[in-house]
C-alpha cells in the first residue's frame, strides 16, 4: 500500500491531515497522483496527493471511478457508513428490525397516537347572526377542530431530534477514529510514539472543519475540495500539486455542464452539502485507503469477504453448470438475505390480500402485483438465464436488481421531486407574466379560475410544450438514466472486479484474482462485456419494476381495469432496460476498449435522447387530446351516456399517432443497440484474440 509522504511540521487547521507535502527527492507515477492532474515537466516540485477530506462527492461527475460516491448517496450514506465503521473498527451496524423500529416503527406509532389521541380546539370564528352596523345583534361564533394532543407533538419532535442527534455524534467519532489512525500512520512513518497529548491537539485543530461542520444536516461552508491553503509553504495548491500546471483531462458535454453549476454554487472557496453525504464518501475513500484492499473485497450490510462465497460460483461458471438449485446453493449470505425477505413480503401481502382488510387491495390486486414482478423477472431470464448465464452470476444479478430497485427508485423519486419543484416554480412565474400581459385572462382567474386555466392551455400551447419538454428531458430521461448509471457503478461484484478482464492483465493479476477465490482464471473481454451488459440491465429492470409498482398501486385509482391496463401500457414498451443496454456500450467502449474519450455524458446521453423523446411524445399527445376536450367542450369527469359510447373508440384513434410514434422510437432504440454491439461485440473478440496470441508468442510459454 502507498504510503503518505509528510513533512517534519505539524499541520495546522488549514492543512488536512490526509494531505501530503512536497518531497524534492520523491516521484509520482501517474497511478499514484489523482485521477484529474497531470503534471507537466517543468514542475518543482512534485506532491502526491491520494484523495481523502480534502475532496468532495462532486467528483463523481468528473472522474468515473468514484464508485464510493455514488454509495454514500444511496440511503444518506448509511450503507457506506457502516462498511467504512466496519473496516476500521470491526464494529457491526445494528440489526435490521432495530433500524426498522427506530426509524420507520416508532415514527409511525407517534403519526398513528397523534391521529386517534386528539383533542377539541376552539377556534374564535366571525361574527354570525346579522350585520349590525351599530355592532349589536351579533354574536361572536367559535368553530371546534379535532388536533393531536400537545404532549404527542412535543414528543414526537423530541424523538426526531433524539434519532438525529445520535447518528450526527455516531458520525462525529467516526471521523475522529479515521484522523486518529492518519495520526498514528504518520508518527510510525516517522518513527515516533504515538503521542496521545499530541493527537488530542490535532484532533482539536481539525475539529471544527472535520468534525462539526462535515456531518452537519446543511453546511454551506464546507472547504472546497480542490483549492487548499497549504500554510508549511504557504502557497495555495490544486489537486494537490504544488507549483506544478494542472491539465484537466478532456471533458465531455456532461462534465462541462457540471463544471459550469459548481461554478454557479462555489463560492468562497466553499461547498454546499447535505446530510454529511459528502463527508461520508471522504470516510469511505479514506478507509479503503487505510485498510487496504484486501480487506474491501467483503459485500455490503454483510460483510461477507468474496472468498467465503465465490469460489463454489466459480466453479460452476467453468464447468458450464445450468442448475438452477446449485447456482441458488452458491450465492451469498445477502443475495439469499434479500431472496428471503422478497418472499415474506410476498406471502404476507398474499395473505393481506385474501383477508379482505382493505377493499383497495384484493387477491386481484396481489395477481396484478404478481404480473408486475413476474413481467421484470421473465425479461431478467431472458438477458441472463437464456443469453449470458455465464458471463454473470446469479449472485450478482440479484445484487443489481435489488440495488435497482431499493436504491435507485428512491433517489430518483428525491431528485425528480426537487428539480420538479424548481421548474414548476418557474413555470409559474412565467405564467405572472404572461397573465400581467393579458388583462382579460387575468380577469378570467379572478372570477372563474378552472375555466381561465383551461383558455390559458388552448391560448399558449408554446409555453406548455416547453414545460412538458423539461419534464420529459431533465426531469425523467436525466435524473433517471444518471441514477441507473450510478446504481451500476455503486454495487461490486467478484464478476466484474478490476483487473479480471483486461487482456493485459492475465499475466499480472493472478494474486488479486486468487484473493477472492477465483484461482488463476481470468475472463475474456468480450465475456466480461456482456457482464456489464447484464448488469447494467438488471439494475434498470429492478427500477423499472419498483416504478411500474408505484405507477400502479400509488399514482392511479383502485380499480382493477386501471391496474391491468396501466401495467400493459408500461409493459409494452420496456424503455428501461433499453437504455441500460445503450448505456453499456459506451462503459464498455471505456472501461474494457480504453476509450478515454467517453466520459459520463457520452455514455448516458443515447440512452437520454431515446428515453426523454419517448416521454415527449406521449406528453405532447396527452396534451394536445386535453387541448381538443377543452375545444370540443366536453369535461373528462363526465358520467358515460349513451349519446357518447364512442368515446373510447375517438379516444384510442386519437392516442394512435402517438403510440405508433412512440412504437417507432422504441425499434429505433432496439436497432441502434444491437448495431452498435455486434461491432463491439466483434472488437473485443479481436481484443481476446490478440492477447491469447500475444501470450502463445511470450518466451514465458
Amino acid at each position: 500500500m502507498n504510503r503518505p509522504i509528510v513533512v517534519d511540521d505539524p499541520p495546522s487547521e488549514h492543512t488536512p491531515i490526509a494531505t501530503v507535502t512536497p518531497d524534492e527527492h520523491t516521484s509520482v507515477s501517474s497511478e499514484q497522483r489523482h485521477p484529474g492532474a497531470v503534471l507537466s515537466s517543468s514542475a518543482p516540485h512534485l506532491r502526491k496527493y491520494r484523495g481523502g477530506f480534502t475532496s468532495s462527492i462532486c467528483d463523481l461527475f468528473r472522474d468515473p471511478h468514484r464508485r464510493t460516491d455514488c454509495c454514500a448517496v444511496a440511503c444518506c450514506g448509511i450503507l457506506s457508513s457502516d462498511r467504512s465503521r466496519y473496516l476500521l473498527t470491526g464494529e457491526r451496524p445494528p440489526p435490521l428490525w432495530f433500524r426498522v423500529l427506530m426509524y420507520l416503527g416508532i415514527p409511525a406509532g407517534f403519526i398513528l397516537a397523534m391521529n386517534h389521541f386528539t383533542v377539541d380546539v376552539t377556534i374564535p370564528g366571525s361574527s354570525i347572526g346579522g350585520d349590525d352596523s351599530n355592532g349589536s345583534g351579533g354574536e361572536e361564533g367559535e368553530t371546534t377542530v379535532k388536533a393531536a394532543h400537545p404532549a404527542l407533538v412535543w414528543s414526537f419532535f423530541a424523538y426526531i431530534i433524539l434519532v438525529v442527534s445520535y447518528g450526527y455524534v455516531k458520525n462525529k467519532r467516526m471521523r475522529e477514529a479515521i484522523l486518529m489512525e492518519l495520526y498514528t500512520e504518520r508518527a510510525r512513518e516517522r518513527g515516533e510514539e504515538v503521542d496521545l497529548l499530541a493527537a488530542r491537539s490535532i484532533l482539536g485543530r481539525h475539529n471544527y472543519m472535520d468534525n462539526i461542520r462535515a456531518h452537519c444536516c446543511f453546511s454551506f461552508c464546507y472547504q472546497h475540495d480542490y483549492n487548499f491553503y497549504d500554510d508549511s509553504t504557504g502557497m495555495v495548491c490544486r489537486d494537490g500539486l504544488q507549483g506544478a500546471a494542472v491539465e484537466q483531462p478532456e471533458a465531455d458535454v456532461c462534465t462541462r455542464l457540471w463544471g459550469c453549476l459548481s461554478r454557479t454554487f462555489w463560492c468562497c472557496g466553499c461547498w454546499c452539502q447535505c446530510c454529511g453525504i459528502c463527508a461520508v464518501a471522504q470516510e469511505e475513500r479514506e478507509v479503503n485507503r487505510l485498510t487496504g484492499n484486501e480487506h474491501q473485497k467483503i459485500d455490503y450490510l454483510t460483510f461477507q469477504p468474496y472468498s467465503e462465497y465465490y469460489p463454489s460460483i466459480q466453479n460452476l461458471m467453468e464447468h458450464q453448470i445450468r442448475s438452477p438449485w446449485k447456482h441458488i446453493q452458491s450465492i451469498s449470505i445477502l443475495s439469499s438475505k434479500l431472496l428471503k425477505n422478497v418472499v415474506a413480503v410476498l406471502v404476507v401481502l398474499f395473505v393481506y390480500s385474501l383477508a379482505n382488510i382493505d377493499s383497495d387491495f384484493t387477491w386481484e390486486s396481489m395477481i396484478v402485483l404478481l404480473l408486475t414482478l413476474g413481467q421484470a423477472f421473465f425479461i431478467e431470464y431472458l438477458v441472463h438465464w437464456k443469453w449470458n448465464l455465464f458471463d454473470l452470476s446469479f449472485d450478482s444479478v440479484v445484487k443489481y436488481f435489488a440495488c435497482g430497485f431499493f436504491l435507485t427508485t428512491p433517489s430518483a423519486v428525491v431528485f425528480e421531486m426537487v428539480i420538479s419543484t424548481f421548474a414548476s416554480v418557474v413555470a409559474f412565474i412565467v405564467g405572472g407574466f404572461v397573465l400581467a400581459s393579458d388583462s382579460q385572462l387575468a380577469k378570467d382567474f379572478e372570477s372563474d379560475p378552472q375555466l381561465a386555466l383551461q383558455e390559458f392551455m388552448v391560448k399558449y400551447p408554446a409555453l406548455f410544450i416547453i414545460y412538458e419538454f423539461v419534464n420529459a428531458f431533465i426531469v425523467a430521461a436525466v435524473v433517471e438514466e444518471m441514477v441507473k448509471y450510478f446504481g451500476y457503478r455503486m454495487v461490486v461484484t467478484p464478476d466484474l472486479l478490476p483487473g479480471r478482464s483486461a487482456p493485459s492483465s492475465r499475466n499480472g493479476n493472478d494474486e488479486e484474482t486468487a484473493a477472492v477465490g477465483g484461482g488463476s482464471s481470468v475472463k475474456s473481454v468480450r465475456s466480461t462485456g456482456a457482464g456489464i451488459t447484464v448488469a447494467m440491465v438488471s439494475v434498470a429492470l429492478g427500477f423499472a419494476c419498483c416504478e411500474n409498482l408505484m405507477y400502479i398501486f400509488v399514482y392511479s385509482p383502485p380499480s382493477l381495469g386501471v391496474e391491468i391496463s396501466t401495467l400493459l401500457a408500461r409493459s409494452l414498451f420496456p424503455v428501461h432496460p433499453l437504455c441500460a443496454a445503450i448505456q453499456s456500450i459506451g462503459v464498455c467502449k471505456r472501461d474494457l476498449e480504453g476509450d478515454k474519450k467517453y466520459g459520463l455524458g457520452r455514455i448516458i446521453l443515447p440512452a437520454i435522447l431515446l428515453h426523454g423523446s419517448f416521454d415527449f411524445v406521449l406528453m405532447v399527445a396527452a396534451y394536445f387530446m386535453q387541448v381538443n376536450t377543452i375545444k370540443e367542450g366536453t369535461d373528462d369527469d363526465a358520467t358515460a351516456t349513451p349519446e357518447n359510447e364512442d368515446g373510447a373508440t375517438e379516444d384510442i384513434s386519437e392516442q394512435l399517432p402517438s403510440m405508433l410514434m412512440v412504437f417507432g422510437l422504441v425499434i429505433s432504440g432496439y436497432t441502434y443497440y444491437v448495431v452498435q454491439s455486434r461491432a463491439q461485440t466483434r472488437r473485443l473478440i479481436a481484443m481476446d484474440n490478440a492477447s491469447a496470441l500475444r501470450e502463445q508468442n511470450s518466451p514465458l510459454v
